[in-house]
């Protein structure tokens, strides 16, 4: 014999009670919406050097223009064009003066090339990111006092990275009347 099983069925559907849920939604949502950060990210665009082999018009115009790079090192901070050599090295100090030092050599190249836009900087391989960060803050724009209010100017906003050399920039060759 087989015995069947057989459901109780019940004239009613059972209520489910979701009151405790709502008052816990209640509670959640508006605390996970206060505490909620909202964080802007900012991305800056790098470039890396290129290789090849440039044309016989883009190479003569390259002779006559500045190819700027500035090598961050431990103790220095070289910053020279590719082609002439070393403009000015600029030794580290401790309490940052050293970026200011550069900003103004490079407000002095400004100056002289307004066109140019791109800049090469060269780091050692143990060099830390805030340096990094700071450095590229520092090419990219400078601090002048224009009419008793700080603007901030455009320097070289197309910073190309790579690795320093191993040795140290040769000087620059003066032609001296």
């Amino acid at each position: 014999m087989k015995r069947r099983w057989r459901k109780k069925v019940t004239g009613e559907p059972t209520e489910v009670n979701i009151t405790a849920f709502m008052n816990l939604m209640v509670i959640l949502v508006p605390f996970l919406l206060i505490t909620a950060v909202f964080s802007r990210i900012t991305i800056l665009e790098l470039n890396l050097p290129t290789e090849g082999a440039p044309s016989k018009e883009v190479a003569r115009d390259e002779k006559e223009q500045l190819q700027l790079e500035v090598i961050v090192r431990r103790n220095v901070i070289e910053i020279g064009d590719r082609k002439r050599g070393l403009l000015k090295s600029v030794a580290v100090a401790a309490d940052g003066s050293h970026l200011q030092q550069v900003s103004d050599m490079l407000q002095q190249i400004k100056a002289r090339f307004p066109d140019k836009k791109d800049i090469t900087l060269l780091l050692e391989t143990d060099t830390s990111y805030d340096r990094l960060v700071g450095m590229m803050d520092t090419l990219r724009i400078a601090r002048v006092e224009r009419d008793g209010e700080i603007v901030m100017a455009e320097l070289f906003p197309a910073i190309s990275i790579g690795d320093a050399p191993a040795g140290k920039l040769r000087t620059v060759k003066r032609n001296t009347p």
